[in-house]
Formats: structure tokens, sequence, C-alpha cells
């Protein structure tokens, strides 16, 4: 379903082209003809968030802050990548968050379990991207395909579960008569 915009603004909490290109992809099929501007701003969280809480505020952070920080702009888009922890291991997973005025979206990836030795290295306060780094001898892999595309052999990519869970953030914008504004 697409809507019908003449010019819709999207600012991205984030310059890291592995969050920008489905923000992009995402927006473009949505509101065709969207702009995609990328911003640094913080999350406000530490470098590598730990539990659902702490990633959900880092990504409504980004997007509030995102959408502040483009004049002009209709979305913020806030992507935060963090980790839990429970008894079967360590998980991977991601926090969207969506603003447009007074409405706040969210959505959230897949998960994927940590190779234990990476989760030593965390609950250790280490964050993941340099962890990843040191393991696969890549150099900034979390603006590549990530490590959900190194331990998926490249059959999923960061972009891939990140275009997941905005796709899913945005059902609400597309059907504003099915889920009423807050």
């Amino acid at each position: 379903m697409s809507a019908t915009v003449i010019h819709t603004v999207v600012s991205a909490g984030s310059t890291n082209p592995a969050k920008l290109k489905p923000v992009q992809t995402v927006f473009g099929q949505v509101y065709p003809g969207a702009e995609v501007q990328g911003i640094s701003v913080p999350s406000g969280v530490r470098e590598q968030p730990i539990g659902v809480e702490e990633t959900t505020l880092g990504a409504i952070n980004r997007a509030r802050a995102a959408l502040a920080g483009v004049p002009g702009a209709v979305f913020g888009a806030g992507l935060e990548g963090g980790v839990r922890f429970d008894g079967h291991g360590c998980w991977l997973f991601g926090v969207v968050a969506v603003v447009n005025g007074a409405r706040l979206e969210l959505g959230r990836t897949a998960e994927l379990r940590l190779p234990e030795q990476v989760a030593e290295r965390l609950r250790a306060g280490e964050e993941l991207g340099p962890v990843m780094d040191t393991l696969t001898g890549e150099r900034n892999i979390k603006q590549k395909a990530g490590t959900v595309g190194f331990l998926t052999g490249g059959l999923l990519t960061r972009s891939d579960v990140w275009r997941m869970a905005l796709t899913l953030s945005l059902a609400p914008f597309m059907h504003p008569q099915l889920y009423p504004e807050p």
C-alpha cells in the first residue's frame, strides 16, 4: 500500500549505511519520492544497550532527536541494536522507533543467539561491533552485513532485519483508521 504524499522528508537518527539503506527502501516504498536524511544523534543509552527497555529507549531517543534535528522532517526514525541475556544465552535484536508529531510506533527485529565467546565479552561491558570485528577479522562489520550477515553466512544481513522491523512499525501509519492515535 502506498500513501499519496507530495514530499515526505524522513530524518533517520544514524549515518550508518546498514541503517540508512532500510529506511530509504521502506519509506521509499510506502511514500514514493520520500527523501531520507541521515543525522548523527545521541541514543542517550550505553554504547551497547542491554535489555529490551534500554534498547527501546535508545531507539525512541534517536527518533525524536532525528525529527527535531532536520527542519521540515515529517518522520523521525531511530534504529537501536541491543542484546539481552536469559537462561538460553545472549540474544541480538534491534528496536525501531518512528515518530510523526505526537504518534510514536515501535517495531522489533527477529533475534539471533550469539556465540558464548561473544556473550562473555558483552557481559564484561564491550560493544558488539568491535567484538565482532576481532572475531571476524573484518573492519567495521556493523556498517556492512553486520553480525547477522556473518553468522547467517550472508543469508540475512543487518539491513534485512532492520527493514522488517521498520516495515512493521509503519503499519499504523499506513492504516490510521485501524490504529487510532493515543
